[in-house]
């Protein structure tokens, strides 16, 4: 066991700070590489770079610093613990790790991505005050799933299974009832879902299921401009 503040790597111990990065990035990477990069992942959370083109340039400049002296990309609000299994929750872009807070936000942390619903993002540009109440949060595109498909969904520490059926969309805990069997693998018959492990049956609708004090919870879902929302309480 390595003291407080050290960290045991290839056999040696390092402080926190110097444990090796194996980078991603290789020299040379620039500020069009790092939006090449991140576009595509982010478009598929439901998020763009901010409409304030100098904003952007500025963030990735010092993303870039950022880069150079950790070896990787790291959210620049955030302070690092300096060892990376820790920081992964804050490496850029970290909107997968904060879906209910950026949901809510309407943007990441620094304002460097926004929602694809947000025309405007000067107005969120920086640390921001954060709305209180249940918020919306992008899940999907709607044609990312067809009926009687399910995929398991993490908002932050709730486990959900979206479902298809029927041409509608539904939320409800991923977790089985009987033995946590998860049911985003399960088979989807009509407004039914029956757990992969053992075959435990869930209304979609309502959570339901015919074992005693068994039901599970579902989300409100939301679909709008041919995006899949789910409402949760932050």
């Amino acid at each position: 066991m390595s003291p407080a503040g050290l960290k045991r790597f290839d056999g040696r111990v390092f402080a926190v700070s110097d444990v090796p990065v194996r980078p991603r990035f290789p020299d040379g990477t620039t500020a069009a590489n790092l939006k090449a990069y991140m576009s595509p992942f982010v478009e598929r959370l439901g998020y763009r770079f901010n409409t304030d083109a100098v904003f952007v340039d500025e963030v990735l400049a010092s993303e870039l610093g950022i880069l150079a002296e950790s070896g990787d990309l790291y959210c620049p609000c955030r302070l690092r613990s300096g060892d990376p299994k820790a920081d992964v929750a804050i490496t850029c872009p970290c909107i997968s790790f904060h879906l209910d807070e950026f949901g809510a936000l309407r943007k990441c942390w620094c304002g460097l991505f926004i929602r694809t619903d947000v025309e405007d993002g000067s107005a969120l540009e920086g640390v921001i005050e954060m709305p209180s109440g249940p918020v919306e949060v992008r899940v999907a595109a709607f044609d990312d799933l067809l009926d009687g498909q399910a995929r398991h969904v993490r908002i932050g520490a709730r486990d959900l299974a979206l479902v298809r059926a029927a041409g509608e969309y539904f939320a409800l805990s991923n977790l089985c009832r009987h033995a946590f069997g998860p049911l985003a693998e399960g088979f989807v018959d009509g407004y039914h879902i029956a757990c992969p492990w053992h075959g435990w049956r869930y209304d979609l609708r309502d959570g339901s299921t015919d074992h005693p004090d068994a039901d599970v919870r579902t989300y409100p879902v939301t679909v709008r401009g041919g995006e899949v929302f789910v409402r949760v309480e932050k």
